[in-house]
């Protein structure tokens, strides 16, 4: 009994510091930001999508011929001049694009580092 206790407890505490749950806290505000800037790359099948949004959002999403999203990966970032430091609520974001992207407003152009 008292190990069913202590495997829920510890099974609470990995939940509640999980992205999704990070992600949950922050939706309503996420999902209310508009889209400040957006950056797209065309590939074969797979498009891929980066949107800056209000309040320090951005989301990195992929679409397959414009239909639903089939991977999303959105996040805060941060904005020192002309780079963005990307906090991601789900790792599995920077390791796709790295922490770090510098934006050419002029050029409308993104360049991401890791």
């Amino acid at each position: 009994m008292k190990y069913t206790f202590l495997v829920l407890i510890v099974a609470s505490i990995a939940w509640s510091c999980s992205p999704t749950a990070q992600f949950k806290k922050d939706e309503a505000a996420f999902n209310a930001s508009k889209v400040v800037l957006s950056f797209t790359s065309i590939a074969d099948m797979n498009d891929s999508h980066f949107d800056i949004k209000e309040n320090n959002y951005f989301e990195f999403y992929r679409q397959l011929f414009d239909s639903v999203k089939n991977t999303r990966y959105p996040g805060r970032y941060t904005r020192k001049g002309d780079t963005l430091y990307l906090d991601y609520y789900n790792p599995k974001g920077k390791k796709l694009l790295g922490s770090k992207a510098v934006v050419n407003d002029g050029k409308k152009e993104i360049l991401f580092f890791k």
